[in-house]
């Protein structure tokens, strides 16, 4: 059941997930050493690797046009672009004079951990393509050349000589520990509510850290690493999916100036087609705003635009979980509340009534005040429809009116009943 006004997910499940799929490239590696499969590891994998990091850069770069998000755009750039050059390489699928051992396999490994899953998660969501563009052909850029510095440059990777494992306070155990915190609290701080993001993050770093202390502890083998590489890149092209459909829906539901759902998703809660459990007891509040008329007159349409998002987002910060805010048309909301009866209603629309009443919207130098008054009905019985119940929430909302607006009334077909009502001022 659908309880929160435009709730999103942090993406646990895709995060549980690739938690999940970790033991299984850990089998697979068991199940299929290099020394009795050397085809797997020296041409399968690496061109699988190559063509999935294609993939997470063309998934990035298409998703721009769709949800307009630059942590999408650039990680998928970055991750895609950083990983095929990495396979292309290290593993050396197409018979490439083979790199120092076990140093560009660290250095560049290092880089993709270091940078390309955390960068993202500090730069701006939203920005326009120019600029998005720029910074991302910037960073891939950098990035690209110090990949080829370190494969083909005799000396760039010897600071890596020195790298090891031998105990879990060691340095590189310490930093892939504090890269990981740094990215899952970045992620729940920035991404909690984006649509999955966050899960899709955190696992893109989970196993690239687990790659980094696999690589170190087995001194240069990346058989297992170049799993958990494609590990990563099938998680992200999954996660970035999930994303794209996932803002995509929601953009579909969701009215972009009131920042709540929009007239389709309430279209969908009365035919039940929606997630939302429509079984009775369900109350239908209708809102409109007393004299809407005069603001725009008075004040311009734009002051108008402002109080209609300041009178949505009253409503539904003041509603909280136990009810579903829809734009119904023009200045009239729909609330829903599922297994609520009008009973249990009444007093929240009070106060979101009073809350409207003290409410100031502030456009440009003018304060605009303004009243709201509410109908209330509930489904009592299952052959009750909705619209059945919406007719009666509405005839309430016109009792509401006509007794002089500023109030909250209840009713049911044929008769209504004023629960609350403020005298006129």
């Amino acid at each position: 059941m659908l309880t929160t006004q435009g709730k999103t997910r942090f993406g646990i499940a895709i995060l549980i997930g690739s938690i999940a799929l970790m033991p299984g490239l850990f089998a697979l590696y068991a199940a299929y050493p290099k020394h009795l499969f050397p085809s797997l590891y020296t041409k399968i994998i690496p061109i699988s690797g190559i063509a999935l990091s294609l993939l997470v850069l063309v998934l990035g770069h298409s998703s721009y046009r769709r949800v307009q998000n630059l942590t999408v755009f650039v990680s998928g750039y970055l991750i895609g672009l950083a990983s095929a050059i990495y396979f292309l390489l290290c593993s050396n699928p197409f018979s490439l004079p083979l790199p120092p051992t076990g140093l560009f396999t660290a250095a560049a490994l290092l880089l993709i951990l270091c940078v390309n899953t955390l960068l993202p998660l500090l730069l701006p969501t939203q920005s326009t393509f120019r600029l998005t563009r720029d910074i991302t052909i910037a960073i891939c850029c950098i990035e690209i050349i110090t990949l080829l510095v370190f494969r083909f440059s005799p000396h760039a990777t010897d600071f890596m000589q020195t790298v090891s494992l031998p105990g879990f306070f060691s340095w590189p155990f310490l930093l892939c520990i504090g890269f990981l915190s740094i990215v899952i609290t970045l992620s729940v701080f920035r991404l909690s509510h984006s649509f999955h993001l966050g899960g899709v993050f955190c696992s893109c770093a989970l196993f690239l850290s687990t790659a980094w202390v696999i690589l170190l502890t087995l001194k240069g083998d990346i058989s297992l690493v170049e799993l958990l590489i494609c590990g990563a890149l099938i998680t992200y092209c999954i996660g970035i999916l999930i994303h794209l459909f996932s803002r995509m829906e929601h953009k579909i539901s969701y009215d972009p100036l009131l920042h709540i759902y929009n007239r389709n998703f309430c279209t969908r809660i009365i035919t039940e087609q929606s997630s939302v459990n429509t079984l009775p007891p369900f109350t239908v509040a209708m809102l409109d705003i007393d004299h809407f008329k005069k603001v725009n007159d008075t004040y311009g349409h734009q002051a108008g635009d402002a109080v209609l998002h300041a009178v949505a987002q009253t409503v539904h910060t003041t509603i909280g979980p136990s009810g579903i805010v829809c734009r119904y048309g023009g200045e009239e909301l729909a609330v829903f509340f599922p297994q609520t009866t009008t009973k249990e209603a009444a007093p929240i629309l009070e106060k979101v009534r009073v809350a409207i009443e003290k409410h100031k919207t502030i456009s440009g130098k003018k304060t605009i005040c303004v009243t709201l008054s509410s109908g209330i009905s509930h489904r009592e019985e299952k052959d009750q429809t909705i619209v059945q119940v919406i007719e009666a929430a509405d005839k309430a909302l016109y009792k509401a009116k006509e007794g002089g607006r500023n109030q909250v009334q209840t009713g049911k077909t044929g008769k209504s009943v004023i629960a609350k009502k403020t005298p006129k001022k």
